[in-house]
C-alpha cells in the first residue's frame, strides 16, 4: 500500500487499513457532528469525556471515509481492534494531521508557569 501523508496504518478484518484525518475527513466529521474536529478533540480531553463512544466512533468513521464505511461499521472495527488500540490510532492520526501542534506540545515545558529568570552576575565591587 502506498502510504499517504498523515495516514496511520493498522490491521483489521485480515487486511491493512488506515486512518487519516484529511481536510475532507474533518469536513465529513463536522457535517455529521455539528462540531469541528478540533472541538471534538478538546471535548475528549476532559475528565467527563471518558467513554465518549459517539465521538470516538464518529472520528474513526470520518478518518476512514476513503473506505466508505458506515458509522456502524466503524463501531464494529473498534470492537475488533479494541478500545485502547482505537484510541491510540486516533491519537496518532491527530498528531499526523496537526504536526505543528504536536511538535509544540512536545517542546513546551511542563505546566504554564513562566520559566524562571536566569540569575544575573553581580557587578564587581569597585
Amino acid at each position: 500500500m502506498n502510504m499517504m501523508r498523515g495516514a496511520v496504518a493498522f490491521e483489521a478484518e485480515g487486511r491493512e487499513r488506515f486512518l487519516r484525518l484529511t481536510t475532507n475527513a474533518q469536513v465529513r466529521y463536522q457535517e455529521r457532528a455539528g462540531e469541528t474536529l478540533v472541538d471534538a478533540i478538546v471535548a475528549m480531553q476532559g475528565e467527563a469525556s471518558q467513554g465518549d463512544m459517539l465521538r470516538l466512533r464518529r472520528l474513526i468513521w470520518a478518518g476512514m471515509g476513503h473506505e466508505g464505511l458506515s458509522e456502524d461499521a466503524a463501531g464494529d472495527l473498534i470492537d475488533e481492534i479494541g478500545l485502547a488500540e482505537a484510541s491510540r490510532l486516533l491519537g496518532d492520526a491527530i498528531r499526523a494531521a496537526f504536526p505543528e501542534a504536536a511538535k509544540a506540545e512536545t517542546e513546551a515545558p511542563e505546566g504554564n508557569a513562566p520559566a524562571p529568570a536566569k540569575p544575573r552576575a553581580k557587578p564587581a565591587a569597585a
